[in-house]
């Protein structure tokens, strides 16, 4: 597969059943949830390793720390293009060698290759972004997949209400301030029996039909970012400046 193509593990089908019973959904799970935690240390890591490279670079012994720090913002880069292969992706690393010896040489080739500036943009500017939408499409995913088990779970929920002294147990979906009946006031609806439970299951699965989508779309959408910012980096300038150097169809033989 190429660094452009779609990932296949991500296939997205019509059929909303098939699309549930397929392994998109659960690769895309394993993806996104994967990425609260691998992200945020790398986010961390990353982050951490630049200002303090930063901060002492005004003396001689930030140089050698500002090598370092390029070497392990490419260890976390290449940590998340391994990560990738879990959707399928195959995301390839180039970097520039550095043509001359000493520290100077390694800090300029290093902090002025393209590719590097790219880790950090995945790495640290889009961390927010990217986790705020891996955040909410895995919470409505495993959110949808839970309640669609809710008849093994409903009757370990206690719920009390004090103004009352009412106890029982289900799960309360809505506001019900004075008891587990629509008639006692709020809003909502109580599930506190099997049937009940077995209904709003039934429910929640045609939710979680529609979820696969959201899941599978938002690992797309994030697979699709590593893959742009962290393949090796093409020049769009190549082709024209390419032509501009080769001869012209007027150059003298």
């Amino acid at each position: 597969m190429t660094p452009e193509a779609p990932a296949d593990r991500l296939r997205v089908h019509r059929n909303p059943l098939r699309m549930f019973f397929s392994a998109g959904p659960w690769v895309a799970t394993a993806y996104l949830s994967s990425y609260l935690f691998v992200g945020t240390l790398l986010f961390g890591v990353a982050l951490t390793v630049l200002l303090t490279s930063y901060a002492i670079s005004i003396t001689f012994l930030g140089v050698p720390l500002l090598v370092g720090a390029a070497g392990i913002i490419r260890g976390c880069a290449q940590a998340e293009r391994a990560r990738a292969l879990m959707v399928g992706d195959i995301i390839p690393s180039a970097y520039r060698a550095v043509p001359e010896r000493g520290l100077f040489a390694q800090v300029r080739t290093r902090w002025t290759d393209p590719a590097t500036r790219r880790d950090c943009v995945y790495l640290i500017l889009l961390f927010g972004p990217l986790l705020v939408l891996d955040t909410v499409a895995f919470a409505v995913w495993l959110g949808m997949v839970a309640m669609i088990i809710l008849p093994l779970w409903y009757w370990s929920i206690p719920n009390e209400w004090e103004n009352t002294g009412v106890h029982d147990h289900g799960v309360m979906i809505g506001y019900l301030p004075n008891g587990p009946h629509m008639a006692d006031g709020g809003f909502g609806v109580w599930i506190g029996s099997l049937p009940a439970a077995l209904v709003a299951s039934a429910g929640f699965f045609i939710l979680a039909l529609l979820a696969t989508y959201l899941v599978v779309g938002a690992a797309r959408a994030h697979a699709a970012v590593a893959r742009t910012l962290l393949r090796p980096y093409v020049d769009p300038l190549a082709a024209a400046r390419k032509m501009l150097l080769e001869p012209g169809p007027l150059a003298s033989s």
